[in-house]
């Protein structure tokens, strides 16, 4: 099996490490020269949960170069999906698919604009992964990956993908309600991710400081009002437990945190930012969420400008 990387970022470096250890042969896209001239030299480095790996790649930075490939696996920044699905589009074999891990909402539904319902998997996972260099990660938590067809169809293929990740020591469930443990990610990034972002604080320390964790129960409030108005069946019985619960376990780095700290932009746009312009057309007023993009907004803005010494 052939596949192409679209995103070698500490994440797409933990899953597509896993895919080569498998067996795939695993080619590499990323824009950044060097980037692609340290995997090309030292290949995919991690670390952490799962020990220490080294795992030989081909790397490229022009999309023409991956060849025809059996999956695509797309685990860019959400303002980058619908060019990685145009990259999908141009390299996939015929009976070729993509498989999306991103988070936030609208990734799917790029993909699946340019591919085709039947040509798309998504999911969610809970691995947390911190970059530590061009092709370099620290595989910071060992998670849960739900994964599903974008059709609903418990396929032979998603059920041999499975298999793959599972071989390699990761935890993977599979769903026929996909876009619900989207939804599920979506509302726990949006909860925690801004506020660690904001504050500095990892998930369990936001537990621990009044402030930061009274900010984050205001942000979850507004959410909740706009999953309820939209109908939309999320798959824990109760999401603010599931949060809390998920905040006091964690120590990790959020990305939008690690995003902020490295001067890049963040994925706010398919987090909060989504989820305000999903509130708009209900009516609803989200002044907390819409006061954390403001922020985060700024922040990203002041990461661009000239330094000023007094």
């Amino acid at each position: 099996m052939k596949i192409a990387l679209i995103g070698t970022g500490a994440m797409g470096c933990i899953f597509g490490a896993a895919l080569a250890r498998s067996g795939a042969e695993l080619v590499c896209l990323d824009r950044n020269p060097a980037v692609v001239a340290a995997l090309q030299e030292q290949g995919i480095r991690l670390r952490g949960v799962l020990g220490e790996q080294v795992v030989a790649v081909r790397a490229t930075t022009d999309p023409a170069q991956l060849g025809q490939v059996d999956m695509a696996l797309v685990l860019v920044d959400a303002a980058a999906t619908a060019a990685a699905a145009e990259v999908a589009r141009a390299c996939l074999g015929e009976d070729g698919f993509a498989l999306s891990l991103q988070n936030g909402i609208g990734n799917l539904e790029a993909l699946v604009a340019a591919l085709g319902a039947s040509r798309v998997l998504a999911g969610i996972t809970y691995n947390s992964g911190t970059g530590e260099g061009p092709a370099r990660s620290w595989h910071t938590h060992l998670g849960l990956t739900t994964m599903g067809e974008a059709t609903g169809n418990l396929t032979p293929r998603l059920q041999a993908l499975a298999e793959r990740f599972r071989a390699q020591g990761m935890a993977v469930e599979l769903t026929s309600r996909v876009e619900s443990a989207i939804w599920s990610k979506f509302v726990h990034n949006c909860a925690i991710n801004p506020v660690s972002a904001l504050t500095g604080l990892r998930p369990a320390q936001i537990m621990q400081t009044a402030a930061a964790r009274a900010l984050m129960e205001h942000v979850i409030d507004e959410i909740l009002q706009v999953v309820q108005a939209l109908g939309i069946s999320l798959p824990e019985a109760d999401p603010r437990a599931e949060i809390l619960a998920h905040c006091r376990e964690r120590m990790n780095q959020p990305s939008m945190l690690q995003h902020l700290r490295a001067g890049r932009p963040t994925e706010i746009g398919a987090l909060n930012e989504a989820l305000l312009e999903r509130a708009a057309p209900l009516g609803l007023s989200l002044p907390y969420n819409h006061a954390v993009v403001l922020a985060i907004r700024a922040l990203e803005a002041a990461a661009t400008l000239a330094p000023v010494h007094d």
